[in-house]
């Protein structure tokens, strides 16, 4: 005959609930300990210092939140670096007031200088060749349509003396219609930023990455153990760094994003003063550097050739970058560039526009 639990003994139930409160105010208390032991847990989300804006008639953009001030690293240890806003939302330590008459630098992540320090980033190596200073107008995570808004919402009593456009091959390039962005996001609807975004793996890591610095310090200890990073790796967990990827590109699409990509970036010219000079630069893609892949090669070579049918200069930094070498010039688990990576940028473009005999002489007084 089995025993009869005694009177107030916990039942299976109730040994569950227990632990599970055990176990969460553990978890209270190790979150509110590394808190104080690990202030610096918040410098891994982006977010922190980007926000959404709009401008009218035009598509919806991302801008650095104005007056931000603070550090910005990669969980794996690729890189910790100062990040400073200014008012405007761009990433100079000078109000906008300060872009008349330089040289205008706009793009995405590569050209904002993502992962160094702003006086290592390619824009700063240009003004330090030339002897001309330069203005920084690009924004992480931005497109085609989004450089139109970048350049447009600079106050219009603002003029730049030469403008250059980063294109990055890898994930730039795509079937861009920038009329029909300007009316979606000029159409009634949710607000910039709103969550209509269904749950993904990617978005319930970066809510841990903002919001828990328990989830920060074990992504930070397990990522730097070689071991464990190939086992989160194999699982599918973390990314492979530098794995191939399309970033959502349709191939048989190529055609297409070629010409409309052209076709943007020519109408983005047709927004800078006619007089001075405008220049898209050619980033190439990481697996085309590193394996020769043709398809990123095929894109480029493309792009080269259909803005030349525009009338629109560009620069292929694809033998600069190859004679430096893919891994040099690129942080080891991050896909952007080292500080190599802009220096080698910063030169190639600094020789074409001293070729071009830029900038020229101002006249005496």
């Amino acid at each position: 005959m089995s025993r009869r639990k005694r009177h107030g003994e916990p039942g299976l139930l109730g040994a569950l609930g227990a632990f599970l409160v055990g176990l969460f105010l553990l978890l209270v208390v190790a979150e509110i300990g590394l808190r104080i032991v690990m202030p610096n847990w918040r410098e891994y989300h982006s977010g922190r210092f980007m926000e959404a804006t709009s401008y009218p008639g035009y598509a919806n953009t991302s801008i650095g939140r104005p007056g931000f001030d603070g550090w910005f690293a990669q969980n794996n240890g690729d890189f910790r670096v100062r990040i400073r806003i200014n008012q405007f939302g761009l990433r100079n330590d000078e109000p906008v007031e300060a872009a008349d008459k330089r040289l205008w630098v706009i793009g995405d992540s590569m050209s904002f200088g993502w992962g160094v320090e702003r006086d290592k980033s390619y824009t700063q190596v240009i003004a330090d060749r030339l002897g001309a200073p330069t203005y920084n107008v690009a924004s992480p995570g931005t497109g085609v349509c989004s450089w139109q808004t970048l350049y447009a919402r600079m106050p219009s009593e603002l003029k730049p003396k030469a403008v250059v456009v980063g294109l990055t091959i890898e994930n730039r390039m795509g079937v861009h219609d920038c009329a029909k962005a300007a009316a979606l996001a000029n159409a009634p609807g949710p607000a910039i930023g709103a969550a209509s975004e269904p749950l993904t793996f990617i978005g319930v890591k970066m809510f841990l990455t903002r919001h828990l610095a328990l989830y920060n310090f074990f992504a930070v200890s397990l990522k730097r153990v070689g071991g464990i990073e190939t086992i989160l790796e194999s699982t599918g967990l973390i990314t492979k760094p530098h794995g191939n990827n399309l970033h959502g590109q349709d191939p048989a699409q190529a055609a297409e994003m070629i010409s409309t990509t052209a076709l943007e970036l020519a109408n983005l010219k047709t927004m800078v003063p006619a007089d001075i000079p405008f220049l898209v630069v050619l980033f190439p893609a990481r697996f085309e550097l590193r394996d020769g892949n043709e398809y990123f090669r095929d894109l480029r070579l493309g792009e080269a050739a259909a803005l030349a049918e525009r009338g629109v200069d560009t620069l292929d930094l694809f033998e600069d970058f190859k004679a430096a070498g893919y891994h040099p010039t690129h942080f080891a688990h991050d896909g952007h560039w080292s500080e190599l990576g802009h220096a080698v940028a910063g030169e190639a473009i600094a020789k074409w526009f001293a070729a071009k005999g830029w900038p020229k002489a101002e006249p005496a007084q």
